[in-house]
């Protein structure tokens, strides 16, 4: 039986890519500029034709029957929103060039003639300059022939121990009949037959690696703005590509809160979790290999969808085209 294809656009490590290929798809194409990345993605998926260069220089795309794209998000987010003060927001964003991404998206969209589209993003492209790049998105697929719907998901209603949110475009062209996209009910959580995964249930049994390590940076004022450790038995904060950034390994005492966006650490044990700790928060593969420093192995760790996010999502259409 044929399986569906995808040309998968930045692509990173290939969280979303291998989520796609354990529902069934078969990745035909995939790109990333970040070395780093391509080396990782690479290391997980050794069969998949990968280009690694800028995708504004890459002249054909294949055709197949998805097109996946996770553009840079960094314009979009909380940190950029907090770098922008005492500047006008809209007008930093409606400037910088990497908000801009999607037109390429767009551009292959033209050439691969997918049937279906699927796109991450985080949250503040919901909102980012007042709904005005969505809107353009949007506007670009409607002219491409998709339908899109928009959802924000939580990643531990998909067996992700994280509170990682999330924004996933999912488009269906117009000449797909008899199919209407829904996104998947929660796997676990409220309302499923399952609790969310804890950090128990992820590291409870993870023994680190002799090429594991986590970094050292002094806890700075602006990373305690917010608590950063939780209990084993709770969901785990947002991994995030940041190295300072990263969340608190949860041994130990929990932050104490101070006041309005200060907290305090506790205790004698406090230390971010080690890249690897990352890689399993993720559910990237044990056999992810990242080339580089500490820096880089968190960058694109915490850059990733975790796979069981996109097997989720994507299964619904893979079931359809499979049983067609």
């Amino acid at each position: 039986m044929k399986k569906l294809t995808a040309v998968s656009l930045f692509s990173g490590c290939g969280g979303f890519d291998l989520g796609a290929k354990q529902a069934g798809v078969k990745i035909i194409w995939a790109n990333d500029c970040d070395a780093y990345a391509a080396a990782a993605y690479k290391s997980i998926l050794p069969n998949v034709p990968f280009h690694e260069g800028d995708i504004r220089e890459v002249k054909e795309f294949p055709k197949a029957d998805i097109l996946i794209g996770c553009y840079p998000c960094t314009g979009f987010s909380q940190a950029a929103k907090r770098r922008a003060a005492g500047r006008s927001v809209r007008r930093n964003l409606r400037t910088n060039p990497g908000n801009y991404l999607y037109r390429e998206f767009l551009r292959a969209l033209r050439q691969v003639k997918p049937q279906f589209l699927f796109v991450e993003n985080v949250p503040g492209m919901l909102t980012a300059a007042d709904g005005w790049f969505l809107k353009r998105q949007l506007a670009g697929f409607r002219r491409h022939g998709f339908k899109v719907k928009a959802k924000l998901i939580l990643a531990a209603d998909y067996g992700v121990a994280q509170t990682r949110k999330r924004v996933f475009l999912v488009g269906v062209h117009k000449s797909v009949k008899d199919f209407v996209y829904e996104f998947p009910q929660p796997l676990y959580g409220p309302g499923s037959s399952k609790p969310w995964k804890t950090l128990r249930d992820v590291l409870g049994t993870f023994e680190r690696r002799s090429d594991d390590a986590y970094c050292r940076k002094e806890f700075h004022g602006h990373y305690l703005t917010r608590p950063r450790k939780r209990a084993w038995d709770e969901v785990g904060f947002t991994i995030v590509a940041h190295a300072s950034h990263v969340p608190l390994y949860p041994r130990g005492k929990a932050t104490r809160w101070l006041g309005k966006d200060r907290h305090g650490l506790q205790g004698k044990f406090n230390r971010r979790f080690s890249w690897r700790e990352c890689a399993k928060l993720q559910c990237l593969p044990d056999g992810l290999r990242i080339n580089g420093g500490l820096v880089a192995k968190y960058r694109v760790v915490g850059n990733a969808v975790p796979p069981p996010v996109a097997k989720a999502l994507i299964k619904p259409v893979a079931t359809r085209r499979i049983a067609a």
